[in-house]
């Protein structure tokens, strides 16, 4: 557990007192694991001491209800030397400052829906002995992937489906992309593909709901889309994600939490598995 972060929120202290309420109340629903609250009358403040990624969403979706709020994030991984910093205001992120890379084992996601809610890329991924390994959705293909490589000259594998094949290369260079379907397909070893399925299932809980699901199971989703008038599609952003995370951007929806560093790795699934679907 080397990742440590921090998040301080200041501001009005009745309004900290209700923020700390609401925060509280969805740190507890995302299960989002142990913390110590150092708090004082002027300010709020959260300490974690993490495996995985620090957790945002709740923070994120607490300060849209109060604006007025300042929400500081500092995360420090003494291990690889790297930390960050970065600012959240009425939901957005206002600042960001990263020395180095993402931290390894942190999970970044990428999402684009459309204005109606349709998904158009879903993708979450974190660095794993060495790659960037992950899981990736559009409107009617999902995959898993591994990046390799730097933002000069990398290397794209993906799967055909959630098989533990990688079906597909692309070789990426400065200038552009050359791609191979594989024949015959290369097997994913057990330790990665369990690695791979992690990622998928997490992200497929937080983000992603189907319409093959029983009805048990999507009634409360069926229900606010009916509301909000999005058609049901074969794979689904959560309405809650759509309603409350996603920011409007150039007449769709959209989320970022990758650092600035390593948007490229994003960029690159943009550019050759959808592009390519």
């Amino acid at each position: 557990m080397s990742l440590v972060a921090t998040i301080t929120v200041r501001g009005d202290p009745q309004l900290l007192r209700d923020y700390r309420g609401e925060v509280n109340r969805l740190l507890d629903e995302e299960a989002s694991g142990a913390f110590r609250e150092l708090h004082t009358p002027e300010r709020l403040e959260y300490e974690f001491r993490l495996r995985g990624g620090i957790p945002f969403p709740p923070f994120v979706l607490a300060s849209q209800a109060y604006p007025d709020l300042t929400v500081e994030v500092r995360w420090s991984e003494a291990a690889l030397g790297r930390s960050g910093r970065a600012i959240i205001k009425n939901g957005v992120l206002a600042e960001q400052d990263d020395e180095g890379h993402t931290p390894r084992g942190e999970i970044s996601h990428r999402v684009r829906a459309r204005a109606d809610g349709g998904i158009e890329l879903g993708l979450t991924c974190a660095r794993w002995r060495d790659a960037w390994h992950g899981y990736v959705i559009g409107a009617d293909q999902h995959a898993f992937f591994r990046v390799a490589g730097s933002a000069a000259s990398c290397e794209l594998l993906a799967s055909d489906g959630v098989e533990g094949e990688w079906a597909e290369r692309w070789s990426a260079v400065a200038g552009g992309e050359d791609y191979t379907e594989l024949a015959p397909r290369e097997a994913i070893s057990q330790d990665e593909l369990r690695e791979l399925d992690r990622l998928a299932q997490e992200f497929s809980r937080e983000w992603i709901w189907f319409d093959e699901s029983p009805p048990e199971e999507t009634a409360v989703e069926r229900q606010r889309f009916a509301v909000y008038g999005y058609p049901v599609q074969a794979a689904n952003l959560r309405s809650e994600k759509l309603r409350k995370v996603l920011r409007p951007e150039g007449g769709g929806l959209a989320f970022d939490s990758f650092g600035k560093d390593d948007l490229w790795v994003a960029e690159l699934l943009r550019r050759c598995w959808l592009r390519a679907k």
